[in-house]
């Protein structure tokens, strides 16, 4: 009768050192997948924000680009401005120049 009880107790031991393994297995299967399950979350997000920034990059290059070429066709324009155009603006220059009194500038610094 009392090997019964010990065969009985050492079997109630075992299974429940099974239950042991399997619930330690099915954790580390829990932890392995939500382990897996961020990492790809990560990515996916990292990848999403790189994309978002790529694409505000090149949209302030083209910008740039465009205000760029703005002002270079600018600077092209006022270099192409004809004699007729020229002797007109440089006599009004000429003539603010002459309306101002350099001396009292010239006075009014020392």
């Amino acid at each position: 009768m009392r090997s019964d009880i010990i065969n009985e107790v050492l079997s109630v031991e075992d299974r429940a050192q099974q239950i042991i393994r399997d619930a330690e297995h099915k954790a580390r299967d829990s932890v392995s997948d939500a382990q897996t399950k961020a990492n790809e979350l990560l990515r996916s997000s990292t990848k999403e924000e790189r994309e978002h920034y790529r694409v505000l990059l090149e949209k302030a290059e083209e910008e740039s680009y465009q205000e760029l070429t703005s002002f270079e066709e600018s600077l092209d324009m006022s270099s192409n401005i004809s004699p007729d155009q020229i002797i007109p603006l440089a006599s009004s220059i000429v003539e603010e120049v002459c309306k101002t009194d350099f001396d009292t500038i010239v006075d009014a610094n020392e």
